[in-house]
């Protein structure tokens, strides 16, 4: 695995705690990977390694007027919450949905699907990979993408999985356009990275950690971490603040350590 192409979208996870199914690397000894989107692409065989292990279940509350489709192929962890009118189908692969996180109502979900505990869930998503703590309230669509921890996306922000010419998708790391091979491939963003309402994300997407995107329309395909808007960087310390409230709101607390190697990353990325 080439780590130098996961640290410009999530550099705050040694790599063996990147999502894969509905776990993590360190409980996949057998999947080996070169790049980040190899976790999207073998999503449906890593959610159905990890259910023979976890055992399926609807363990969380579902309305009654929420529609599932091949519940035998979902685990709805304990303390998750789908609410009114959502449909989750998990037909063509698993779906994984972790613990107290909420499936808003009217929302659409399509496995293989894996989102991680104390996410919110609105619109369409499918065949993705969520960790914990984001935000995706509203409405819009993500399909074939892997997105970090406490990430927020605004109401209608929507990403393309599928280019108009139908060939391969091509995406940039590290300054080096890479062709996938895959016809369907969303975009990877990176923890702590804010995206505002109205913004579309085009094929193949690359936001770096802790950039914040605002202003609607289309974004570049590749996005620097830290940046703020297209062209500027964000400011270190109201950076630091944003991320402390937006984890104060899920009770939680940026610690001493995290707050250091955050700082430490901005300054690398800088150099």
């Amino acid at each position: 695995m080439k780590m130098d192409d996961f640290l410009k979208f999530i550099w705050l996870k040694p790599a063996e705690e990147l999502r894969c199914g509905a776990t993590s690397l360190k409980n996949h000894a057998e999947r080996k990977i070169s790049y980040p989107w190899e976790l999207i692409v073998n999503l449906r065989a890593d959610l159905e390694s990890d259910l023979r292990v976890l055992g399926a279940g609807i363990l969380g509350l579902v309305h009654p007027s929420a529609v599932l489709y091949a519940p035998e192929n979902m685990l709805i962890e304990a303390g998750a919450e789908v609410e009114a009118g959502a449909v989750l189908d998990a037909r063509g692969g698993p779906i994984y949905i972790g613990k107290n996180t909420i499936v808003r109502p009217q929302s659409y979900l399509r496995g293989p699907l894996s989102i991680g505990p104390e996410c919110r869930i609105g619109g369409e998503v499918t065949h993705s990979i969520f960790h914990g703590y984001t935000n995706k309230a509203h409405y819009g669509f993500i399909g074939h993408s892997y997105i970090g921890e406490w990430v927020n996306l605004g109401a209608g922000t929507t990403n393309s999985n599928l280019k108009n010419t139908y060939g391969t998708v091509k995406m940039t790391l590290n300054g080096k356009e890479l062709d996938t091979g895959e016809q369907f491939l969303g975009c990877l963003i990176g923890d702590h990275a804010k995206v505002g309402i109205g913004t579309l994300i085009p094929t193949g997407a690359v936001i770096g950690l802790g950039a914040n995107i605002f202003g609607g329309g289309l974004t570049p395909k590749a996005v620097p971490a830290f940046s703020w808007g297209a062209k500027e960087k964000v400011e270190l310390e109201k950076f630091i603040a944003t991320g402390k409230n937006a984890m104060s709101r899920r009770g939680q607390k940026m610690s001493a350590g995290e707050e250091t190697l955050l700082k430490k990353l901005f300054n690398l990325s800088s150099g």
